[in-house]
């Protein structure tokens, strides 16, 4: 899953074309879907034609450097879509909102949240009364409002953040059982953690596409790494190795926006 903090400001980049197309300014969020409907995107013609949209069922992938999208048709005006602005006029807000319980317990307020390939609410960050930080998974969320969020009553819907946020746990096995010295001590085997599908399948589905793409281009300008190490001078080709060693540099994207 993906945070909203993350999400923001990415650039879109479209397989195709090899273009970037834009960047993420915003997230509309479905209330009655618990979801994230579309991107709202700002492109360098922003100021003269507005903001546009990219409907999240466009996404290719969603990775750590970029979001990846078909072709530039995936990303429209806003007014070519009536549902989702409907959404932008409701104008949902999930950060900063009020946390209650169905009873009308206040819990604290929604500091960051994240989304799922699909663009589920998958979680939300709770920061509460005293500064603690807290944990409530998508499916005890029972309603996404304009500025409250209600959440069920079971207290173990909010979880430690740390929890949540996948740092090692250590688990108390309870007393051993006392054996004789003859016997072969008992090994317990521990549950083996079960994959769970993240959008990094996405990011290499991404990376294989382009890489195909940027093979025998040109480089229209030089690309270095971070430590003043030239990856490909401006003409140069673009081999596998250049590619490789744009990826090892994280300039797999600045590489294929100059082709």
């Amino acid at each position: 899953m993906k945070k909203n903090s993350e999400i923001l400001g990415l650039p879109v980049i479209s397989i195709t074309e090899g273009s970037e197309l834009g960047r993420v300014k915003c997230l509309v969020i479905n209330a009655a879907k618990g979801a994230v409907a579309a991107m709202v995107i700002e492109d360098d013609n922003w100021y003269k034609v507005g903001a546009k949209l990219l409907p999240f069922a466009a996404v290719i992938g969603v990775g750590d450097n970029a979001i990846t999208v078909e072709n530039s048709s995936s990303i429209v005006p806003i007014a070519h879509d009536q549902e989702i602005e409907k959404l932008l006029d409701a104008n949902v807000k999930v950060i900063g909102a009020k946390v209650l319980t169905q009873r009308g317990g206040f819990q604290g307020r929604v500091s960051e949240y994240s989304v799922d390939e699909t663009g589920k609410i998958g979680s939300c960050q709770i920061e509460g009364p005293n500064g603690e930080v807290d944990q409530i998974q998508g499916q005890c969320i029972r309603t996404f409002g304009k500025e409250i969020l209600i959440i069920s009553d079971d207290k173990s819907s909010v979880t430690p953040d740390s929890i949540v946020q996948g740092e090692t746990v250590t688990i108390n096995p309870g007393p051993t059982p006392t054996t004789n010295n003859t016997t072969n001590p008992v090994v317990e085997e521990m549950p083996q953690p079960v994959a769970v599908e993240s959008s990094d399948d996405s990011v290499k589905k991404f990376e294989e596409k382009q890489r195909a793409y940027l093979l025998g281009k040109k480089a229209t300008r030089r690309i270095e790494a971070d430590n003043g190490v030239v990856i490909v001078e401006q003409g140069g080709e673009i081999t596998k190795e250049v590619i490789q060693e744009a990826q090892n540099a994280g300039k797999l994207v600045e590489l294929s926006m100059n082709i």
